[in-house]
């Protein structure tokens, strides 16, 4: 009898850890598609090849995901345009932060989303 509770029980957490894994993928690609939007119109600078060139990419595990937003034409202006930087006559460029505040907001809506989909389980 106590062998048969404990396989219930190990199906039974199995099948809740396949559910929270897909609906962790399903949340994770959302949210990264949705900062991906949201970092083509931050910031208040010029640059449509820049703006138009933010794209997402998420890695799927077993029990995890991953992403990755990134700026797939222009990556190495990302730095200089959110810290500034130096110029020729000794001065500094304005800093855009815009790509911090977007990550920030990202990460609480992936844990949002996460905490109300795992609750209705």
């Amino acid at each position: 009898m106590a062998f048969n509770l404990a396989q219930a029980m190990k199906e039974i957490l199995t099948d809740y850890s396949d559910q929270v894994a897909e609906i962790t993928v399903k949340v994770i690609e959302e949210v990264a598609d949705e900062a991906a939007e949201e970092l083509k119109i931050a910031g208040d600078f010029k640059g449509t090849k820049y703006r138009s060139s933010w794209k997402a990419e998420t890695e799927k595990k077993r029990l995890y995901a991953s992403a990755v937003v990134y700026n797939a034409g222009h990556g190495q202006i990302t730095h200089l345009l959110e810290y500034g930087h130096a110029t020729v006559n000794g001065g500094r460029t304005r800093e855009f932060p815009h790509i911090a505040p977007v990550n920030e907001e990202a990460e609480e809506k992936a844990i949002e989303k996460l905490k109300e989909a795992i609750e209705s389980l």
